[in-house]
């Protein structure tokens, strides 16, 4: 049935609206143009953007990750990173104090 699709989305997006997160939300992505996004190796996966919530996974460098959302403070430095480890299919929350972005440097240029 058609509606189906549409009930799901109108659940998730009533669950999101309820969830009484605070703080400003970026976008599908996750670093301004020309960043790159970082996250620690050993980074806790949390259940929600709370510290005191179960860790339904850790992070490690050698998997993947697609970054779904950032929350609170800047495009560059948010207080939480809503992620999916690609490489164990676990969902969840990354603390912004295991994750940034980091601006391009440019290479010394000698005369």
């Amino acid at each position: 049935m058609r509606t189906k699709g549409f009930t799901t989305v109108t659940i998730v997006l009533a669950g999101l609206l309820m969830s009484g997160v605070d703080g400003a939300a970026y976008g599908e992505g996750s670093c301004p143009a020309g960043y790159t996004f970082s996250i620690q190796d050993g980074a806790r996966i949390h259940r929600s953007n709370d510290l005191k919530s179960p860790v339904d996974g850790i992070y490690y460098t050698h998997h993947d990750y697609r970054v779904h959302q950032f929350l609170g403070g800047t495009a560059t430095t948010p207080h939480w990173v809503n992620l999916t480890d690609v490489t164990t299919a676990v969902s969840g929350w990354v603390n912004g104090s295991v994750a940034t972005c980091f601006a391009p440097t440019s290479p010394n240029r000698t005369s």
